[in-house]
């Protein structure tokens, strides 16, 4: 019984250990994923707004029938006020039904109609932030197709902490920038093909000739102290 117990703790042990060791893969969101959370989300705009304008609409009748006494003045030849066409026929009928349009009644359309307003807006926000992402991801995939690598070197290390000058001039040292030179060693920083496949790297399914995945991945590495190691001739230099 102790024998299986101290296996147990064993293997635990191994487990949480090769989970610390892999890092996060990469969840960066791809183009097609943030455009179809884009439609998703206008078409919730679209709703949130439909809603808000009916809430405003039921709220302005709801002030209308009850400035206008909302029928509540017990005399049955006096009739009702008629709602206005815009209002929710269902619920003007529902606030005369006692004969009176109260206060709280009132006060609980200003609710709704503050409540969807509210609504609305994050809608608009949720919009124009998938929109502002869906603009910088066509902007890298741009940079990253003519080989701009600048800007995406400074995005890389704005989010890993490293220095910019640095790594654009380890990877001129390493392969001039050429992202589909080398040999046995592949792409602007030169990585070995096992090392690049290696679980540390959260790129890894993407080509070792991708670019953008390449400095991620390297910025990612010397942000875990792995420069001196990987990169021992070029790493010094640059930095």
């Amino acid at each position: 019984m102790r024998l299986r117990t101290l296996i147990i703790v064993i293997a635990l042990a191994v487990i949480t250990a090769g989970i610390a060791a892999v890092p996060a893969m990469a969840k960066e969101p791809s183009i097609p994923k943030i455009k179809q959370q884009l439609r998703h989300a206008k078409q919730q705009r679209e709703r949130a707004r439909d809603r808000s304008r009916a809430a405003s609409f039921d709220l302005a009748g709801a002030l209308v029938l009850q400035a206008t006494g909302g029928g509540g003045s017990g005399d049955p030849a006096i009739a009702s006020p008629l709602p206005p066409i815009t209002m929710d026929q269902a619920l003007a009928a529902t606030l005369l039904a006692d004969g009176v349009v109260t206060a709280d009644e009132v006060a609980a359309a200003q609710k709704r109609a503050t409540k969807a307003k509210k609504l609305a807006r994050r809608w608009t926000s949720r919009v124009r932030l998938l929109e502002q992402k869906l603009r910088t991801l066509r902007q890298i995939a741009g940079w990253n197709r003519r080989g701009k690598w600048k800007p995406l070197i400074a995005i890389a290390c704005k989010k890993y902490g490293i220095s910019a000058t640095g790594l654009h001039r380890m990877m001129m040292l390493e392969s001039g920038g050429r992202r589909t030179v080398g040999g046995m060693y592949k792409g602007l920083f030169q990585y070995y093909p096992s090392t690049w496949a290696g679980s540390w790297n959260p790129w890894r399914h993407e080509s070792i000739y991708n670019g953008w995945a390449q400095i991620r991945a390297t910025a990612y590495a010397l942000s875990r102290g792995m420069g001196p190691s990987q990169w021992p001739n070029t790493y010094p230099m640059a930095f």
